[in-house]
């Protein structure tokens, strides 16, 4: 059985090309899905199979709310503005990123992993794994703004910047192999340590500014996945105690974004990377969570909603 998981998301480097595609704008297919609910904090709010008639709606591999929709990329080079699964009639809208670290349409050249908000609102950082750098775009990655060069991390092809956070003044990196975080200013790129303990599919910022990490590990079971928090320590950073979230066998989350609620919770919003597999699939779950001491919303009123 492990195997067969193993096979299933085994790196592809060289995926078909992928040919450019005028911006698009196409309805978005939802159907609810049961999932197992996990012992821990975390109560299960929704689980939703997306899909949509565009070939590139599909290798979702990083996520965050923009306004009142999601904005996710693709591990092909595509970003994907897309409606909240509870909307009566969902669209999504997909733009090609025509420039980055290579030629377009080769997964190698495209592969993007992660994403970020650009503190000064130029637009969003991007963080390609393969082609190991970090790209500016406009709000509607229509330009790239400038990049930064993370070859000199010497990451494995597969195993490079699979999670972005913001903090002000730097970006923070966290690299899929669960050991190195890098710290990234104009001009200086610092590494530091990172214990996670397991592989890192994303990272997100929480609406009180912690910072989580989506981990993940593979079992006898298939893909085991949990999220922790990202803690501080003298020379980098580690993990805290990890709740585990609920899945199917072969489901392989790498998107989180985290929404604050009116009630004074928060949201863990996820999406998974179908692999372009035949035996995955494109599935979005809500988590719910109510920090200890939060009564009231968060003072930073970020996302705020009434979504169920």
């Amino acid at each position: 059985m492990l195997g067969a998981v193993a096979a299933a998301y085994w790196p592809i480097r060289a995926l078909p090309s992928q040919h450019r595609l005028p911006p698009a704008t196409v309805p978005l297919e939802v159907s609810e899905v049961d999932l197992p609910m996990q012992k821990g904090p975390l109560r299960l709010a929704g689980a939703w199979e997306l899909a949509a008639v565009d070939r590139r709606f599909g290798g979702l591999s990083a996520l965050a709310i923009d306004g009142s929709r999601f904005l996710a990329l693709t591990d092909r080079g595509a970003a994907i503005r897309f409606d909240f699964p509870t909307e009566a009639t969902p669209q999504a809208q997909l733009v090609d990123l025509r420039l980055g670290p290579g030629p377009f349409g080769k997964k190698w050249a495209r592969d993007a992993e992660s994403l970020a908000s650009d503190a000064q609102g130029r637009g969003w950082w991007v963080g390609y794994e393969q082609g190991h750098s970090l790209w500016l775009y406009d709000a509607g990655f229509d330009r790239a703004l400038g990049h930064i060069d993370l070859k000199r991390m010497k990451w494995r092809h597969n195993r490079g910047a699979e999670g972005l956070l913001n903090e002000g003044r730097h970006l923070l990196v966290t690299a899929e192999n669960g050991r190195d975080a890098v710290r990234v200013k104009t001009g200086s790129i610092k590494r530091l340590t990172l214990n996670a303990g397991a592989d890192v599919a994303e990272a997100a910022r929480a609406p009180d500014g912690s910072g989580w990490l989506l981990l993940r590990t593979m079992g006898l079971g298939g893909i085991e996945q949990s999220i922790a928090p990202l803690l501080r320590t003298r020379d980098g950073y580690r993990v805290g105690p990890g709740w585990p979230i609920p899945k199917g066998m072969f489901d392989n989350f790498e998107g989180m974004a985290i929404e604050a609620r009116t009630n004074g919770s928060w949201r863990f919003w996820l999406i998974s990377d179908d692999g372009h597999r035949i035996m995955a699939r494109t599935l979005m779950v809500a988590l719910d969570y109510r920090p200890a001491g939060h009564s009231k919303s968060p003072a930073t009123g970020a996302g705020l909603s009434n979504r169920p």
